[in-house]
């Protein structure tokens, strides 16, 4: 019997939690278990709050997690952890983007951004959570495609112990769900997920 594995991945419109869901699937699926799902979009395609819970099993009832039961968040914005790292069991574990998407206006005020980015981070560390920061953009970019910060978490938590799918098998769904055009840089992006998280 396996164990049902909850987790919640949020972030904004754009950022690709969709397509980390459809990965996780398809992995799933070809593993042999049962996987259920639920979204909720804000105004995602003017950057509003998007989550997917995702629970993974064998007998799997309602597919949405209550607040503080989730094995594991990923986060793709610092801001929208925050927002729902409450769903977060104790000592669970968040792998979260170091992105923080801040008003246009504050583009000129540094000092207000980076007092907000560490109000975040403090406010983060409040949570009994394992928490690990990735520089997703970073690692995206040197991958050769901003658009590939989703895998880089991806990659990330193929390495999270007691998470039921392995790299291998999330490198196969990739090659299943990602176009062969960009097969190739996010696979790249995928195996810089791994390294962060290893170091």
């Amino acid at each position: 019997m396996v164990e049902t594995y909850q987790m919640v991945i949020c972030g904004v419109g754009g950022q690709g939690i969709l397509t980390i869901s459809d990965i996780i699937t398809i992995a799933v699926q070809k593993k042999g278990l049962n996987v259920l799902g639920s979204e909720v979009h804000g105004m995602a395609q003017k950057g509003g709050s998007v989550v997917t819970n995702l629970k993974i099993g064998e007998n799997l009832n309602s597919p949405t997690i209550p607040i503080g039961t989730s094995k594991m968040l990923i986060g793709l914005e610092q801001n929208e952890t925050l927002r729902y790292i409450k769903f977060l069991r104790p000592r669970g574990i968040v792998i979260t983007s170091d992105t923080v998407l801040f008003p246009i206006t504050w583009k000129k005020d540094k000092e207000a951004a980076e007092k907000a980015r560490k109000n975040i981070k403090d406010n983060l560390g409040k949570f009994d959570a394992d928490i690990y920061f990735i520089d997703a953009e970073g690692l995206a970019n040197k991958a050769g495609l901003a658009l590939t910060q989703n895998i880089v978490l991806l990659g990330a938590l193929s390495q999270v112990e007691g998470f039921p799918i392995t790299d291998t098998d999330l490198r196969e769904a990739l090659k299943i769900r990602v176009p062969a055009k960009y097969l190739e840089v996010n696979l790249k992006a995928f195996d810089l997920g791994i390294e962060a998280v290893k170091k």
